[in-house]
């Protein structure tokens, strides 16, 4: 049996773009994924550099934070309780939310923040124990990742605030909510998407033609396979009569 080299290339084409399809949907999945870490560990290094940069802010107005009554003291000792100026500046300077946190008990209540909960300062609400950063900062280690804010989601930093006996006396919290980093992510998502579908339907397209291709290749081979058969068989008929 012959191998028609036009119906092997195009088998080979086909296999090929099978291939090539099978790979950009992967493809397709992977560039996804990828843009996913890279907003994740951007967004874990903003926080791990600004939470430094708010603690010496936060530092350099207060001094060292101290345990008051149901508060906590500056260095001068005054309450910080409802103080705006710190949180504004960050703010202003860095773009992140910022709340302070004093412990009462086994909660953590805001005592100054910038963050807005019906149309005033969040102060006098809680953290409370459910909060996917409680244990961590209860620990004395600090938390970096997404948490629940007064029910909006954030990529947030809570770092403890411990007086001299290493006691976790309050937080320290800054956050970016993440609608506002996933409309960012999500027009990047969108083009990905829209380039990735133009590449896939291109491939299709090519594959459907290359398919069509070699299902016309075959079907001539069987009409011209036919006609030299039935050409073979008149001339062993004309050969038999002439016998």
């Amino acid at each position: 049996m012959k191998i028609n080299k036009k119906a092997l290339i195009s088998y080979a084409g086909m296999i090929a773009l099978i291939a090539s399809l099978i790979f950009g949907l992967l493809g397709y999945s992977s560039t996804n994924r990828e843009i996913e870490n890279i907003k994740t560990n951007l967004l874990t290094r903003h926080m791990e550099n600004n939470i430094i940069l708010t603690r010496k802010y936060m530092n350099g107005n207060y001094g060292k934070l101290t345990a008051g009554k149901g508060t906590l003291l500056d260095k001068d000792g005054n309450s910080i309780e409802e103080d705006t100026n710190f949180v504004d500046s960050v703010m202003e300077d860095l773009g992140d939310q910022v709340t302070i946190f004093v412990r009462e008990n086994d909660n953590f209540r805001r005592i100054a923040t910038n963050i807005m909960n019906d149309n005033k300062r969040a102060t006098g609400t809680y953290l409370g124990k459910d909060h996917k950063a409680y244990e961590t900062v209860l620990n004395g280690d600090i938390y970096i990742g997404e948490a629940d804010v007064l029910g909006e989601n954030y990529y947030t930093a809570y770092e403890p605030i411990s007086d001299d006996n290493g006691n976790v006396i309050g937080l320290l919290f800054i956050g970016v909510p993440t609608k506002t980093l996933d409309t960012i992510t999500d027009v990047h998502y969108a083009e990905v998407n829209r380039i990735n579908t133009i590449i896939l339907a291109l491939r299709a397209v090519a594959l459907g033609s290359l398919i069509a291709l070699v299902t016309l290749s075959l079907m001539e081979q069987r009409a011209l396979r036919k006609n030299v058969n039935q050409l073979e068989a008149a001339l062993e008929d004309e050969k038999e009569k002439k016998e």
